[in-house]
């Protein structure tokens, strides 16, 4: 497949799920609105743009998909990336007890959407073969 497709087939993609959560996360809010339950809203907005990060690390992983060689992980993504997302992501909002990083850091909506891109990403950027 041509790059020029498989960029517009991966642009298509991410513009896709950007609508497909935007109306998701408005029904997933009004539900925790009307029962008061907001724990399955606040692990949901965690983690909804993952998927998003995952899309963008694809066409890496497909191109090393033809060769030859078992699947690695590489440690030092998970360290160095996806552990340090990952605990953003969790802590205080999943696991509640206190972040070692400033309230303005871990409360700021636009940084815990950056960090979800990140964390989908290096989990997929971390696969190579040997």
């Amino acid at each position: 497949m041509n790059s020029k497709k498989l960029v517009f087939m991966q642009s298509a993609a991410v513009f896709g799920y950007l609508v497909f959560i935007s109306f998701v996360t408005v029904k997933v809010q009004g539900t925790a609105l009307v029962t008061e339950n907001f724990y399955f809203y606040i692990i949901f907005s965690q983690f909804v743009y993952v998927p998003l990060g995952i899309l963008l690390a694809l066409p890496a992983l497909l191109n090393k998909w033809e060769e030859e060689g078992q699947w690695k992980w590489k440690k030092r993504y998970g360290f160095l990336f996806l552990f340090p997302s990952l605990y953003l992501m969790m802590v205080p909002y999943i696991i509640p007890i206190d972040s070692i990083f400033p309230n303005l850091l871990v409360t700021n909506p636009s940084v815990s959407s950056v960090i979800q891109v990140l964390c989908g990403y290096f989990l997929i950027k971390g696969f190579e073969k040997e």
